[in-house]
């Protein structure tokens, strides 16, 4: 599976996040197709010392631009020297712009662009070129993300194997969790090339395979292994103490692989390449780690029996200062702690998690682009200078198609209309330049092309960026502009008010789904009506405090010293947030499949809930906290890439598993299952019945039934 996946990474995609099926990726389709017109895929800016508008500079920029028309996947062409457009000079006339249309799909467009930025190479003649645009931008991205998926590789595993180093103390036992990680990241990756088959998959993909690969599969191995070894300390056979691991241990690993899968499962009713490519990348880390975790773990305990606690770097610490069968000391104080105060841990519990998520009421989504990138990106630093310098910047503009045989007093009247729109810059046709309502210009060589067979063309330039209200409002008012025809609007604003609505049509149905199969998966499992809500309300509550600190962070800008330096737009990616929070979410119930496990155990076989409570944590505390410092060594990667969207997803998810296993596990979960006493465990009757009989089943002991 490692040989077959791996050599599928080169069919993995790199699209944009738009919309399966909107009406902007059918309109920007049918510009390219029927009208012969799309937003230019690469851009060059062409800067010198001097003026461009002299005769030596003039012809190093000619030169450029007819060895760009030649390049194999480029359509159109455009230059200030050959159109002799305004919008396409710097106002110091110290820069111009080239600009191509590229042909094919997107991935076809980027591999173009990389092509031909590397054959032009930095310098020609007294010109200095920095390439942008969509297609470029992408493939700088793809750059930044193979980077990303060594520095995963660098940082995460070595972090992860310390860590697991101080759990187990033992190298052996250690290594276990990090097969079922290989065996996960393995399988998925074959899961993906062959899912290509059928689909397009995002490149992205391979960055979750990596990174919940080694996190979640990690995790589902601690639990096995540490279960494995509390068994083999009470003196039973090697066979019974696999055996026992499987049916307590492995069950909750079934369980909450089933949760999981819920919750990552949902993503598919997005309709996004990314989205729906991180759907199926998390559902088959999920079946490899719960497969590989009640099958190969086990198996390997089975050979290795009592050699599991062989090189045992800790081995004379671990002899003064054992834990023992019964779990963390630590743990069990900090709980009773918590037991004999359960109203105020809960309420401080609940305080800080709601103080965190109060910047969350204020969360704003948008689109990513070049602003993702880092600041040494050449797209980056070539999309800034435009900005400032130029009348207008390519991402800004709107492409609007009107219908054929629109007369061309209509097309005037509706350029005139536009451009006094709040929101113009200005309005570019056949028919001319206009600006605030009025011509200002006559039409220029570069102007007639938009007068295309299938109808006219008007290019409108926003003066805001995608993804504010105010472009997503120009949007708006050109579908409705009144026309004898459908209007046809393409462009990174109208792209960016697709996914927008995308996300918000399909936002509830998401949480529906995952918060119905948290709820049934868990009474299921608990045999409980109340201990499935509560895990319900206390993961909303984990991840609004998650939300609240990353619009503190990544939306208003704060903590740069921290994270690391990158780009506050002002709101956060769209598609990446949802694919982050439904993860975090995931982990959380995850976390509390554990420990309640743990503690319904206990509670079986003594009926004393407060007791129960306390033990369950003792044996588990010490492992979720592993488990979440080593999906958080997991992130490390991607928390600390250069990409914006990366790097929110690394940081946001470290920072939930963090905050879920300190404040959430430590405090607010014992408190909670604390005050509600046998309450817990409630069943209507004719189900509580059935719950006895199948409780000792499950368990494999004789325990008293409460």
């Amino acid at each position: 599976m490692g040989l077959f996946g791996a050599g599928g990474l080169d069919r993995l995609s790199n699209t944009w996040p738009v919309p399966i099926g909107s009406r902007a990726a059918r309109d920007s389709a049918a510009l390219g197709e029927r009208y012969g017109f799309s937003g230019p895929d690469l851009v060059l800016l062409l800067s010198t010392t001097s003026d461009v508008r002299s005769p030596e500079v003039a012809a190093a920029g000619r030169a450029v631009e007819e060895e760009v028309r030649r390049s194999p996947g480029v359509g159109a062409v455009s230059s200030y020297w050959s159109a002799n457009d305004p919008a396409l000079i710097s106002r110091d006339a110290r820069s111009a712009l080239v600009s191509a249309d590229l042909t094919g799909e997107e991935a076809l467009r980027a591999g173009a662009a990389r092509r031909l930025v590397a054959a032009l190479g930095e310098h020609r003649g007294p010109l200095t070129i920095t390439p942008t645009g969509a297609a470029w931008t992408l493939e700088e991205i793809l750059e930044d993300n193979r980077a990303d998926l060594l520095r995963a590789e660098l940082i995460s595993a070595p972090a992860c194997a310390l860590i697991l180093l101080f759990v187990f103390r033992s190298l052996v036992a250690a290594l276990l969790p990090v097969v079922s990680a290989l065996i996960a990241t393995a399988g998925t990756l074959a899961f993906l090339r062959l899912l290509t088959s059928f689909t397009e998959v995002s490149v992205y993909a391979s960055n979750i395979a990596t990174a919940l690969g080694l996190g979640l599969a990690v995790d589902y191995g601690i639990l096995v292994v540490s279960r494995f070894r509390e068994e083999s300390t009470a003196g039973v056979s090697l066979r019974e103490a696999v055996e026992r691991s499987v049916r307590t241990a492995g069950r909750a690993v079934v369980v909450s692989a089933g949760i999981v899968l819920a919750c990552v499962s949902s993503l598919l009713v997005f309709p996004f390449v990314f989205l729906r490519s991180a759907a199926w990348a998390a559902v088959a880390v999920v079946v490899f780690s719960a497969a590989a975790s009640v099958i190969v773990v086990p198996a390997l305990l089975a050979l290795l029996g009592r050699n599991t606690d062989r090189f045992d770097l800790f081995a004379r610490l671990r002899r003064r200062n054992s834990r023992g069968p019964e779990g963390s000391p630590g743990w069990r104080r900090a709980t009773l702690a918590v037991t004999r105060r359960p109203v105020v841990a809960a309420l401080a519990a609940a305080c800080a998690l709601t103080a965190m998520s109060l910047p969350a009421w204020h969360v704003s989504l948008g689109p990513s682009g070049v602003d993702d990138l880092p600041h040494r990106s050449r797209a980056r630093t070539a999309a800034v200078i435009i900005r400032q310098d130029f009348a207008s910047a390519p991402e800004r503009e709107l492409i609007v198609g009107l219908p054929k045989g629109t007369p061309r007093e209509e097309v005037e009247g509706r350029a005139r209309t536009v451009s006094a729109l709040p929101q113009t810059a200005f309005v570019r046709t056949f028919t001319g330049r206009y600006r605030g309502g009025t011509k200002v210009e006559a039409p220029g060589p570069w102007d007639t092309r938009q007068d295309a067979p299938a109808g006219p063309v008007m290019v409108v330039a926003s003066r805001f960026p995608p993804g504010t209200e105010r472009s997503a409002v120009l949007v708006r008012q050109l579908r409705t502009l009144p026309a004898h025809g459908h209007v046809l609007v393409a462009g990174r604003a109208a792209e960016a008010v697709d996914s927008l609505s995308a996300v918000r049509r399909a936002l509830p149905w998401c949480c529906g789904v995952v918060a119905a199969a948290t709820f049934v998966l868990m009474a299921l499992f608990t045999r409980s009506l109340l201990v499935p809500f509560k895990a319900v309300v206390v993961a909303a509550m984990s991840l609004g405090a998650t939300l609240g600190c990353l619009v503190y962070v990544f939306q208003d800008g704060h903590l740069r010293s921290v994270v690391g330096d990158f780009h506050a737009p002002g709101y956060l990616s769209d598609t990446t947030t949802v694919f982050l929070l439904a993860t975090a979410y995931a982990l959380a119930v995850d976390y509390e499949v554990f420990i309640v496990a743990r503690i319904r155990e206990e509670f079986l076989a003594s009926g004393d809930n407060t007791a129960a409570v306390v033990a369950g944590m003792q044996r588990t505390g010490r492992l979720v906290t592993a488990a979440s410092l080593v999906f958080a060594a997991a992130m490390a990667g991607p928390a600390t890439s250069g990409v914006t969207s990366l790097k929110l997803t690394g940081t946001g998810l470290a920072l939930a598993v963090v905050v879920d296993a300190v404040v959430v596990r430590g405090a607010l979960v014992p408190g909670l299952m604390t005050l509600a006493g046998r309450a817990n465990w409630w069943l209507p009757r004719g189900w509580r019945r059935r719950s006895r009989r199948t409780a000792g089943r499950a368990n494999g002991s004789d325990m008293r039934k409460p």
